[in-house]
């Protein structure tokens, strides 16, 4: 698992509400349903909250991906589970008709672990003593249809791949890191070698798109390896072979390291010139990828241009933002709508606000500018406290890791406002810090106010009128 995976689950009908440390410990007891909508099929059934979908048509329900490809027969049987009793509901229907349910979980078992040991896997390098959740390394392929997490297809059983194949989970996400069979075994930490191409090359035969990964680890898959695995995975693209389906893209992110690397594998970071260099050379790939595919196709993730010191790229460089969830474009997005909220901004609030944002020391150049803009704003009053990473050290920089020990001793030393606002992506199931702290017990020790918003300039600035209108500023 990288650091991007490991640092960053609302749906109607076959939708589910769910923490992530649910999903790492739960056994397996069917699809536990949160919600029947009104007036729908489920509800004229006699289903209700709680109930648990164990099978459709005699066959048993895994996750809601199963569930969602199964209810679009006319004719559904239903075993569900409630309480000590189990119960069937047979119903005639249109093919793609929804029963509307809700359910608490996208899984009903737990989920598929990793076995491999990549060189750069970020759960190696934490330190012993925290929560048995924290320390679980998922090589899902249903999470990865469902919410974009990267698989290296090594632990998947032919089964599923069938499953993939006939429920057209597509596009899946795969990580790569290299083609050469090798080379690749030897990052994912095996004795044997690990191709990759081959498994590509049947999803795409099946109607699958992927969307590749890249881990770069300076001295082992950059130069010609690197050359090598985006010339294979150029030649899977639809524009080479003619298929419907095809690897579309590829992410290339910096491996991150944390202080805690005792007895791994050695691994050096990319340095500001490294990054420099090799945002020099894949820009010279993609110009002969958009020649050849129509596509920039290799994409750079947002911290190689905060190693290198430059700006990240203008919209037009990620395209559709095809590997937005491998931090590809993240900033620019954030820029972008950041721009769009500060077009709109009123003369003056009406109370005035202070408040402390917090960030970690890779994103804070952007928030800082952001606030920079709010504060144009009569009445905003804001500073940006940007804290350094001590508990995992190393290169970890990113919001998404900050724990609360190290914003504690941050604003200690901050003139922190009355109100301090702590990004969403630094919480496990919405309350909780990595070093399990609650949200509840960090108010306690900073003794200010604090306010939980979604990394988005929208959610940021809709805080700050609701704090402006209240009074309680």
């Amino acid at each position: 698992m990288s650091l991007r995976a490991f640092a960053g689950y609302n749906h109607m009908d076959g939708g589910t509400q769910h923490t992530m440390s649910e999903l790492l410990l739960r056994s397996y007891n069917g699809l536990v349903v949160r919600e029947v909508e009104p007036n729908s099929l489920a509800e004229d059934l006699g289903i209700r909250a709680g109930d648990a979908v164990l099978a459709i048509n005699g066959r048993r329900v895994m996750d809601t991906l199963d569930y969602r490809f199964r209810i679009t027969e006319p004719q559904v049987e239903l075993t569900i589970q409630r309480g000590e009793q189990v119960l069937t509901f047979a119903v005639e229907k249109e093919p793609y008709d929804l029963l509307g349910l809700t359910f608490e979980n996208d899984l009903a078992d737990k989920i598929h672990t990793c076995n491999n040991k990549c060189v750069f896997c970020f759960i190696h390098q934490m330190p012993k003593g925290m929560r048995r959740s924290l320390y679980l390394m998922d090589d899902d392929f249903r999470l990865s249809f469902l919410h974009g997490n990267y698989v290296t297809l090594t632990n998947v059983t032919e089964e599923e791949f069938q499953r993939i194949l006939e429920q057209k989970l597509s596009p899946m996400y795969v990580s790569v890191h290299a083609t050469d069979p090798d080379l690749r075994g030897h990052l994912l930490g095996k004795r044997e070698p690990a191709p990759i191409l081959p498994l590509l090359k049947r999803l795409h035969d099946g109607g699958i798109d992927v969307h590749a990964q890249i881990v770069l680890c300076p001295g082992w898959n950059d130069g010609s390896a690197l050359h090598q695995t985006l010339h294979d995975l150029a030649t899977l693209h639809p524009a080479i072979t003619g298929k419907r389906a095809g690897t579309l893209s590829v992410a290339i992110v910096p491996v991150g390291l944390t202080k805690f690397r005792q007895k791994l594998t050695p691994l050096a970071p990319p340095d500001r010139l490294y990054a420099q260099r090799f945002i020099r050379e894949v820009r010279s790939l993609e110009r002969r990828f958009r020649a050849r595919l129509g596509t920039r196709f290799a994409f750079l993730s947002d911290e190689w241009f905060f190693l290198a010191g430059k700006p990240v790229p203008g919209r037009q460089y990620y395209e559709d933002f095809p590997q937005l969830e491998d931090g590809v474009g993240t900033v620019r997005l954030f820029l972008n709508r950041a721009y769009d909220v500060v077009r709109r901004l009123p003369a003056a609030v009406a109370q005035p606000v202070q408040m402390t944002l917090v960030t970690g020391e890779l994103p804070s150049a952007i928030i800082q500018r952001f606030a920079q803009m709010l504060e144009r704003v009569q009445g905003v009053e804001l500073n940006v406290c940007v804290v350094q990473n001590c508990f995992f050290g190393g290169t970890v920089n990113v919001a998404g890791l900050l724990t609360a020990q190290d914003i504690t001793a941050a604003l200690e030393r901050f003139p922190a406002h009355p109100t301090v606002v702590l990004p969403a992506i630094c919480l496990r199931d919405g309350y909780l810090f990595l070093d399990d702290v609650t949200v509840e017990q960090f108010e306690a020790q900073i003794q200010r106010r604090v306010l939980v918003v979604e990394p988005h300039p929208a959610q940021l600035w809709k805080a700050i009128r609701q704090m402006a209108s209240s009074g309680c500023a």
